[in-house]
């Protein structure tokens, strides 16, 4: 857990100093018509997008998630619910 913790620490830092000595190349954003953001640093708009696409894959592969999970409780209460039948050796198992 300390090291999961460790890893994303280094990550975010190693994005903020990409964004921080990347400022100069600046660019107009247009995000609605009529709505623009203007000298936002290229580095930030490309680091939201791809943060952004992440998102929105993981709330498009959230529905397969909830979908498998609902699968797999049903397959465990089918299986628990089932009656405890002990395996038979066959019709000749009462004859000596």
């Amino acid at each position: 857990m300390v090291f999961r913790l460790i890893i994303w620490i280094i990550i975010t830092l190693l994005i903020v100093f990409f964004v921080v000595f990347n400022i100069e190349p600046k660019v107009q954003v247009h995000l609605f018509p009529g709505m623009t953001l203007e000298n936002i640093p290229l580095a930030l708009v490309i680091i939201i997008s791809f943060i952004l696409g992440l998102l929105a894959g993981m709330i498009l592969f959230l529905g397969q998630i909830i979908k498998y999970q609902l699968e797999l409780r049903r397959v465990k209460k089918e299986k628990i619910s089932e009656p405890n039948i002990k395996p038979s050796g066959g019709e000749h198992e009462n004859q000596p």
